[in-house]
C-alpha cells in the first residue's frame, strides 16, 4: 500500500521525503489517537498459569500491571460471579489465585473513566493428592458421602478444583456415584475406588487423585413400636415384658437402659415388670433406650427408645354457666393430653323435678373443653338441676383411647335464679340509690353474707368506667348501694352493670338503667337597645321552653335612674317559644334610664328549680362615649414585680373596665395578673350607658431579665494588653443588652471602655427593651497581672568581643525574681525577642522586659543596659605586633596588621614612616592595615620601615618600632 499523493513519483527524492514526511505524521497521530483511548483502561491481556500452587506469590497476583497499554488507577476490578469473595481487592487488582478454585478461563474486568480492558487467566486444574492408605473411611448408614471429603494437601490453603469428575472404578461400578456424592447406605460395607480428574487447560497438562474409600457397617438398633395399656386393666400378665418384642431388625450385641424405673438389673437384661411399675409411679409414659455400637468409629453409635404407655382412666370437670331468660351453658373441661384430637360421643343427663334425660351429642374434641347448651325448655326454674356426663366414645376403633373408653366426670348442680338491679330516675345533680335482689351465695342459698360490690358505669356518650364499692352486707339476697351525683353530672340514660363477687351464679350479669332528667330551660329575657349611648328604640325578646300545662307573664317598666321614676309598664302574656315587642321611648326627654324586665313561673315542670326571672338594661338618650387613649401594645418587667391590669397605662386613668374579649359583659378585677401575649379590652364607665362602638384593645408581653451567665468569674487578664470592661466575658440568656456596675446597688453603669483595675469588683445585669433588667447582678472580679520590672545589678555591661559574647551573657546580671521570666529586645518597646544564641553588638543598648510564667502577661516597661565589648586585656590574647610582612599577592601575609587591635585598642592609631621620615601610611579601626603602598599609585620596595603606634588608652603609652617588607 502506498500512502502520498496519487500522481508523485517514487523516484523523486523529494517525493520520497515528502511521502515519508506524511507517512510518519499518519503514524503519530494513529499513535497518539489510540494512547489517548488507552489512558484510563489500558488494553486486554491473556495469561496462561499451569501450577498456580507451585509459587506462593501467586495469592498476589497483580491484575493491574498485566494490563497491556497505558493505565490509570482509580478505577475498580470485578471478577466472574463464582470468584470467591475474598479473593479480589476490587480497588487495587490484587488476586488471590489460591482461591480461585475452578480451572479454565476467567475474567476479570478493569474500569476506569467509562472504559474497560480484560485480563484472561487461564488455570490449570489441580486434582488435589492421593487418599489410599486406608484413611477414607464412612458409614453404610450414611446415604450422602461427599467425595471431596478425602481429597486435600499438604500444603495449608491448597484446595482443589470444584469443577473436575469424579468417577467410579470402571472395573466393578457401583452406579451409586452422583457427581461427587456416594451413597454407602445403597452400595453397603466394602472397599471402593474412586478417581478425581482435572482436564488439559490450554498447555496445561490434566491431572488425577484417586481415593481407596472403605464402607463400615453401622449400627442397627431397630424399629421400635409403643406397649400401651390402660391402668384399669388386668396388668399380671404383664409382669415379664421382653423389650426387644418391640424391636424389629436390631443388631443383638446391644445394651439397654432406663430412666428411672429400676427394672434392668444391668446393661443386658431386657425384661420388665409394667404392674410394678403402675404400683410403684402410677400412670405415664417409661422410655426404655436401646443402644448399638458400630464396628468402626466412622459410624455413629445409635440409639432407639421403645415407649411404654400405661393410661389412666380419664377424667374431666364440669363447670357451669348460666342465666335466666337463655339456654344454660355447661362446659367439660379435660386433660387434652390424655385425650386425643378426635370424634367423641358424649352422652349427658338432666337429673331435676321434671325427671332425668338422657342427651347424645357427636361432638370434636381438640382443644380440651366442650361446651354444650341445656335448654330451658327442660330445667326448671327457683330448683337446683344436677348435671352430668354419663359416657364418652371415640367413634375410631383403631385409636388410641380404644384401650382406655371410660372417662370419670363428677355431676355439677345449677341453681336457677333471677339476680336484679333496681334504680330510679332522678334530677341531675341528685344521687341515684340502686337495690340488689336474687342474690345468692355460693351454697346456693339467698344470700346474708357481706360481699365485695363494684358496678361498671357506661356514660350517656358511651364510655365507661368500673368503680369500686367495697363491702355490703346482704339480708336475704337483698341489699343497695347510692351511686353520687358527682358520677352523673350530665343528663341522659346511664347503664349500670353490678359486680358481686363471691355469688353462686357469678358469671350472670346484673343490669340496670337509669335516666338523670336535666333541669329544665330558663325563660330567657333580653331588652335589645338600639343605641345605649342615644337610644330611640327597645325591643323586648323572650325565649322560653313550651309548658305543657301554663303560659308565661311578662312585666316590663321603664325608671327614670336619678329619681328611680317609673315612667313605662306594660304586661306580656304568651304560651312559650320566641316572642318579640317593641317599648316606645320616642317622648322621653334625654337622660339615663333603665328598662326592667320580670316573670314569675307556677308550672309543674319536673326538676324545676328556677321560678322568677328578671332582666335589666341601661340605656341614655343624648349621650356621648368617652375615647380612652391606650397604647395598643405594652411591655411590662417581671423583674420589677407581678403586674395587673391596673398597672396598663390608659388615658384617663380613671374609672377604667378591662374585658377578656371585645364582646365580654363581665368585666376583669383590676388585680387580674397579666398574662403575656394576651390582648384585653377596656373602656371608660364614667358615662356607663354610653359606651363607645368599640373597645380599646392592648397587647401585653411581659419580659423578665436574666441574670447573666459567664464561664470564668475570675478571669486572668494582662496589665501589658490595657485591659477594659468589654474583655470580661459575661453573656445574655435572651439575646438582651450587658450593662456593668461599680457595685451591687449602683444606678449609673459604666463605659465599657472602662480600664480595669486589679482586684476589684465589677457586676453585670442583663438589660431588655431599653429598661427591664435582672435584679440580680453577676460579680466578676477580674486579676490584672503586672509582673515586677526585671532587677538588673548594673545597667553597662562590658566584654571583650574576641569571647564571641552572646544574648546568653546578659542573663547574668538578672536578679532572679520567683515565677518571672526575663527577655531581652534591641527596641524599647515592640519588636522581637532574642535568642539567647544572639551575639551581642559593641556600644548597643539593650532592653530587659519581664513575663510571668505562669500566665504569659508582660511588663510593657523595659529596663536599658549598655553594652561595650571593647573591654579586652591584651595579654589575655596573646596581644602582639609583626616585625614584617610579603606583600606579593600570594594570599599569604600580604598586608602588615596588627592581629585584634581593632578589639582591644578600638581608638588606636597607626603611622608608617620610611627610613628618610616620609609618611608612607596612616591607619586607625577603619583602615588598620598597610599594603606596603607609598603615596599615589608606588608601592615601596623590600627593606625596613619605622612605625609609631599609639594606643590611646590609659595606662598604655605610644609604641616605636620598625617592620621589614619583603617582596
Amino acid at each position: 500500500m502506498t500512502i502520498g499523493p496519487k500522481n508523485a513519483s517514487s523516484l523523486d527524492p523529494m517525493n520520497g521525503i515528502h511521502s515519508a514526511t506524511y507517512l510518519l505524521s499518519i503514524i503519530a497521530f494513529v499513535l497518539s489517537t489510540h494512547i489517548g483511548i488507552s489512558q484510563c483502561a489500558g488494553e486486554d491481556n491473556s495469561v496462561t498459569i499451569c501450577n498456580k500452587y507451585d509459587d506462593v506469590d501467586n495469592r498476589t497476583f497483580n491484575l493491574f500491571s498485566s494490563l497491556n497499554g497505558t493505565s490509570q488507577t482509580g478505577g475498580t476490578w470485578s471478577a466472574p460471579y463464582y470468584v470467591n469473595s475474598d479473593a479480589l481487592d476490587t480497588a487495587t487488582g490484587v488476586l488471590n489465585l489460591w482461591l480461585v478454585n475452578y480451572h479454565g478461563s476467567h475474567e476479570f474486568t478493569y474500569t476506569n473513566c467509562g472504559e474497560s480492558a480484560t485480563v484472561t487467566i487461564t488455570l490449570g486444574g489441580y486434582a488435589g493428592e492421593d487418599n489410599t492408605d486406608g484413611s477414607a473411611n464412612t458409614c453404610s448408614d450414611q446415604s450422602e458421602v461427599n467425595m471431596f471429603n478425602f481429597l486435600g494437601s499438604s500444603t495449608d490453603g491448597e484446595i482443589p478444583d470444584f469443577n473436575g469428575k469424579w468417577a467410579e472404578d470402571s472395573a466393578d461400578p457401583t452406579r451409586f456415584l452422583f457427581g461427587n456424592f456416594f451413597n454407602a447406605e445403597a452400595a453397603g460395607p466394602g472397599e471402593y475406588i474412586f478417581t478425581y480428574t482435572v482436564p488439559e487447560v490450554d498447555t496445561c497438562m490434566s491431572m488425577q487423585s484417586t481415593v481407596h474409600l472403605e464402607v463400615h457397617q453401622g449400627a442397627e438398633p431397630g424399629n421400635p413400636s409403643a406397649f400401651i395399656v390402660c391402668a384399669t386393666n388386668d396388668l399380671s400378665g404383664y409382669t415379664n415384658l421382653d423389650l426387644h418384642n418391640y424391636l424389629a431388625g436390631e443388631d443383638s450385641n446391644g445394651t439397654w437402659n432406663e430412666d428411672a424405673t429400676n427394672q434392668l438389673q444391668d446393661q443386658y437384661d431386657h425384661h420388665i415388670n409394667v404392674a410394678e411399675i403402675y404400683a410403684n409411679f402410677g400412670y405415664g409414659l417409661y422410655k426404655f433406650s436401646y443402644t448399638v455400637i458400630p464396628e468402626h468409629p466412622a459410624c455413629l453409635i445409635r440409639t432407639i427408645t421403645v415407649p411404654i404407655y400405661i393410661l389412666p382412666t380419664l377424667k374431666g370437670n364440669l363447670l357451669n354457666s348460666y342465666c335466666t331468660g337463655s339456654d344454660y351453658e355447661v362446659t367439660l373441661e379435660y386433660d387434652q393430653t390424655l385425650i386425643p384430637s378426635d370424634t367423641y360421643e358424649i352422652t349427658y343427663r338432666i337429673s331435676s323435678s321434671l325427671g332425668t334425660e338422657d342427651i347424645t351429642e357427636t361432638v370434636e374434641l381438640n382443644d380440651g373443653t366442650w361446651t354444650f347448651n341445656i335448654p330451658t325448655t327442660i330445667v326448671p326454674g327457683d330448683e337446683i338441676v344436677e348435671v352430668s356426663i354419663v359416657t364418652i366414645e371415640q367413634e375410631d376403633e383403631d385409636a388410641l383411647l380404644e384401650i382406655c373408653r371410660t372417662i370419670e366426670v363428677s355431676p355439677i348442680n345449677l341453681l336457677i335464679s333471677n339476680p336484679l338491679s333496681v334504680g330510679e330516675s332522678v334530677c341531675i345533680n341528685n344521687p341515684v340509690d340502686i337495690e340488689l335482689q336474687n342474690i345468692f351465695d355460693l351454697n346456693g342459698n339467698p344470700s346474708n353474707e357481706t360481699h365485695s360490690v363494684s358496678y361498671i358505669l357506661s356514660f350517656p356518650d358511651d364510655t365507661s368506667t368500673e368503680i369500686s364499692i367495697g363491702n355490703l352486707d346482704f339480708t336475704n339476697g337483698k341489699s343497695s348501694f347510692t351511686i353520687p351525683f358527682s358520677n352523673l353530672e350530665v343528663a341522659g340514660t346511664y347503664a349500670v352493670q353490678v359486680l358481686v363477687e363471691d355469688r353462686y351464679n357469678s358469671n350472670c350479669i346484673i343490669n340496670t338503667n337509669i335516666v338523670i332528667i336535666p333541669t329544665p330551660e330558663s325563660i330567657q329575657l333580653e331588652a335589645v337597645v338600639d343605641n345605649n349611648c342615644d337610644a330611640t328604640a327597645i325591643d323586648v325578646v323572650i325565649d322560653a321552653p313550651i309548658l305543657e300545662d301554663g303560659n308565661y307573664i311578662v312585666d316590663y317598666s321603664v325608671i327614670e335612674q336619678n329619681s328611680m321614676e317609673t315612667l313605662t309598664t306594660n304586661t306580656i302574656n304568651f304560651i312559650g317559644g320566641v316572642a318579640q315587642y317593641e317599648i316606645d321611648i320616642a317622648t322621653l326627654p334625654d337622660g339615663d334610664y333603665l328598662v326592667s324586665l320580670k316573670s314569675t313561673q307556677n308550672d309543674t315542670t319536673p326538676c324545676r328549680e328556677v321560678f322568677e326571672y328578671e332582666h335589666q338594661e341601661s340605656f341614655t338618650i343624648g349621650g356621648t362615649p368617652i375615647v380612652l387613649d391606650i397604647p395598643d401594645s405594652q411591655i411590662f418587667c417581671l423583674n420589677e414585680g407581678i403586674p395587673t391590669l391596673a398597672d396598663i397605662a390608659v388615658d384617663p386613668p380613671e374609672n377604667i373596665a378591662f374585658y377578656q374579649t371585645a364582646v365580654d359583659n363581665v368585666p376583669l378585677p383590676l388585680s387580674t395578673i397579666l398574662i403575656d401575649g394576651e390582648d384585653y379590652f377596656a373602656y371608660s364607665t364614667d358615662n356607663y350607658n354610653c359606651l363607645p362602638e368599640t373597645r380599646s384593645r392592648v397587647v401585653i408581653s411581659l419580659i423578665e431579665a436574666s441574670i447573666p451567665t459567664s464561664e470564668n468569674l475570675s478571669p486572668v487578664l494582662c496589665g501589658s494588653q490595657n485591659p477594659i470592661l468589654a474583655d470580661l466575658e459575661a453573656q445574655s440568656i435572651t439575646d438582651g443588652t450587658i450593662l456593668w456596675y461599680a457595685s451591687n446597688s449602683s444606678d449609673s453603669p459604666l463605659d465599657i471602655t472602662e480600664p480595669l483595675i486589679d482586684g476589684q469588683s465589677y457586676f453585670a445585669v442583663e438589660r431588655l427593651n431599653g429598661f427591664c433588667e435582672s435584679e440580680t447582678r453577676l460579680e466578676i472580679i477580674p486579676e490584672i497581672i503586672n509582673p515586677p520590672l526585671p532587677g538588673l545589678t548594673f545597667n553597662e555591661l562590658k566584654l571583650c568581643a574576641l569571647d564571641n559574647p552572646t544574648v546568653a551573657r546578659l542573663e547574668n546580671m538578672e536578679i532572679e525574681i520567683e515565677g518571672v521570666l526575663v527577655k531581652w529586645f534591641l527596641t524599647g518597646e515592640g519588636g522581637e525577642a532574642l535568642s539567647q544564641s544572639d551575639l551581642l553588638v559593641d556600644d548597643t543598648v539593650y532592653y530587659a522586659q519581664s513575663e510571668s510564667l505562669e500566665t504569659g502577661c508582660s511588663n510593657m516597661e523595659r529596663v536599658s543596659v549598655l553594652v561595650d565589648l571593647n573591654d579586652c586585656e591584651p595579654e589575655q590574647y596573646g596581644f602582639f605586633i609583626p616585625d614584617g610582612f610579603s606583600p606579593n599577592n600570594d594570599a599569604r601575609n600580604d598586608t602588615f596588621h596588627i592581629p585584634n587591635i581593632e578589639v582591644i585598642f578600638p581608638d588606636f592609631t597607626l603611622e608608617i614612616f620610611n627610613r628618610y621620615g616620609n609618611l608612607l601610611f596612616k591607619g586607625d579601626v577603619n583602615n588598620p592595615a598597610w599594603d606596603g603602598s607609598e603615596t599615589g599609585d608606588n608601592t615601596a620596595s623590600s627593606g625596613t620601615y619605622f612605625y609609631i603606634l599609639r594606643f590611646n588608652r590609659e595606662g598604655f603609652d605610644p609604641k616605636q618600632g620598625r617592620l621589614y617588607l619583603n617582596r
